[in-house]
């Protein structure tokens, strides 16, 4: 073996090490729980682990006649279909005035992106603190203006929409963040030549700015979208996924069926495999699209 060869071997041997302790933390935490799950969807399995049986496509064939998984799976699809979109356009509005990185600027996305780092569920309880009608600060201060707050995280109507809100003022400091990282690499050589055309702001950021970081926004899709049908954390603490499961989506209802209501984890469980292929199947279209819209 000669010695490029050589060096090319122990490179790889050299990769091998880096990755295997990710490698080892996905096994452990990602593979392992995800082979479960599917074992013990095919069982009959209370919480304790009592009477195991063998249940086969039964829990399946259960979930296509439970009229809360597809309420849940409605409502799961109405909270990603209104949070990616505000979230990813929030962060491109605010790009468009902290694109210069300039002290200013720096100091606005440190601050947005806060909000990321801190607790889904802290903030939840946060703002359910704020949009209490008898003892929160934006009822105390509306009640100084003569306007009686009503309890909107009990109404059907706007239940939803609040969630998606919080969600949206936590997390987009994180898109904020990568997209603004992708326009520092932008050739400012574009918009001098823009300027030189006589291009206004927005237009450069229409023609220039979007067109080039196509790809990052792509992936921040992608991310936002599995994020936002995982979520849990802020229906749990506001909503309960009430009123009137108005807001219960997938996860709620298998936290609900395997550890609170009934204990079932074989039917929890097959409710997470159905997740787990409704993201896959998705997030796979999504990245083919992006990829195509990327390459024309």
């Amino acid at each position: 073996m000669n010695c490029p060869q050589k060096r090319s071997v122990h490179n790889q041997k050299t990769a091998y090490l880096f990755i295997l302790p990710s490698m080892c933390i996905l096994t452990v935490f990602v593979f392992i729980p995800l082979i479960s799950a599917f074992i013990i969807s095919m069982l009959n399995m209370n919480l304790y682990m009592n009477d195991i049986s063998f249940a086969g496509f039964g829990n399946y064939l259960k979930m296509l006649q439970d009229e809360r998984v597809w309420n849940a799976t409605k409502n799961t699809m109405a909270f990603t279909v209104l949070e990616v979109p505000i979230q990813i356009l929030v962060a491109l509005i605010l790009t468009m005035f902290m694109q210069k990185n300039t002290k200013l600027c720096k100091f606005l996305r440190a601050s947005f992106y806060i909000p990321y780092v801190c607790s889904m569920t802290a903030i939840s309880i946060l703002w359910s603190m704020l949009l209490n009608p008898n003892s929160g600060m934006l009822s105390f201060l509306l009640k100084k203006v003569g306007i009686i707050m009503p309890n909107i995280m009990t109404n059907p109507t706007y239940a939803m929409a609040i969630i998606v809100l919080v969600t949206v003022w936590r997390n987009f400091g994180y898109t904020l963040t990568i997209i603004t990282a992708a326009t520092l690499d932008i050739p400012y050589s574009l918009y001098e030549a823009a300027d030189l055309d006589g291009a206004m702001g927005l237009k450069k950021f229409l023609y220039i700015t979007i067109p080039s970081i196509k790809q990052t926004i792509g992936f921040c899709a992608v991310t936002t979208f599995i994020l936002a049908f995982q979520a849990f954390d802020q229906i749990y603490v506001l909503t309960g996924g009430g009123p009137q499961n108005k807001t219960e989506t997938l996860v709620s209802y298998i936290y609900d069926r395997g550890f609170r209501t009934q204990q079932d984890l074989g039917y929890a469980s097959a409710i997470s495999v159905y997740l787990f292929i409704i993201i896959a199947v998705i997030t796979v279209v999504m990245r083919k699209y992006t990829d195509r819209r990327e390459a024309s």
